[in-house]
């Protein structure tokens, strides 16, 4: 009898350690849908369960640094990761996931044959919605270009900050706002449902978006999130990564 228990223990552990460890990802928002086109595909071979925290990077880095259960962070940025205490984070496993851009977003009709800068300063009468600098890595990339073009100052009073990068085309059609920068991934979104008109913004006025990945102390013992980190760098994530309208490196 005891050496059934002990075998049918032994067993229940070896399937519970092994065939539904959990994953605790927790991601920036801009990349919470590729985030879950990835896991489905990973879900096809591999029975696991995840766990998936949402939101601001700043916010995101705050609950790691306050002891979250977090196996893996991917985050919108590279600044942010390199904060990371070394007893929080397998340090070694750090890349570049994805590399993000900005557009800007419109409500009203965008001609095309007008300078970019031309195009914000005849919208001067009106406000521009862009994430918060404070906690998003797309705020302060938006924040750059206007910087940039030297216009920050003529804005200042007319800037609505959005908590991330997410929000900024929410806040845009909730009414008062007609004008805002967003992630490239989010103009496929809204241009699939024929929402609004978009504005590559040039690489040169804003430093390249440079989304990194880690792999946290937390994960040093899961199987499961282990495999899925390597899965994140494989051809089948790199194609969804794409689709979403973000560069890979290679």
């Amino acid at each position: 009898m005891i050496k059934l228990i002990f075998s049918l223990f032994f067993l229940f552990y070896s399937f519970n350690s092994h065939g539904y460890e959990k994953i605790h990802v927790a991601v920036a928002s801009n990349f919470i849908e590729p985030l879950n086109s990835i896991k489905k595909e990973f879900l096809k071979n591999n029975k696991t369960s995840f766990n998936i925290s949402s939101g601001s990077t700043a916010k995101l880095f705050a609950q790691i640094l306050n002891k979250a259960p977090i196996d893996i962070f991917l985050s919108a940025d590279q600044s942010t990761i390199q904060k990371i205490p070394d007893n929080k984070k397998i340090k070694v496993s750090k890349f570049t996931y994805a590399i993000g851009s900005l557009i800007i977003f419109s409500k009203a009709k965008i001609d095309n044959q007008i300078k970019f800068e031309n195009k914000l300063l005849k919208r001067l009468s009106n406000k521009i919605v862009i994430a918060n600098p404070k906690f998003s890595p797309y705020g302060r990339a938006s924040k750059q270009v206007l910087e940039s073009l030297g216009i920050l100052s003529l804005f200042e009073n007319k800037i609505i900050l959005a908590s991330n990068i997410n929000q900024v085309s929410s806040f845009i059609y909730s009414g008062n706002v007609d004008l805002g920068i967003i992630s490239n991934s989010d103009k496929l979104k809204l241009k699939k449902y024929k929402l609004g008109y978009f504005k590559e913004i040039p690489q040169n006025l804003y430093t390249q978006i440079n989304q990194d990945a880690v792999l946290l102390e937390n994960a040093r013992k899961n199987h499961k999130a282990n495999l899925f980190f390597s899965f994140l760098k494989s051809n089948e994530a790199k194609k969804i990564i794409q689709s979403f309208g973000y560069r890979i490196t290679n």
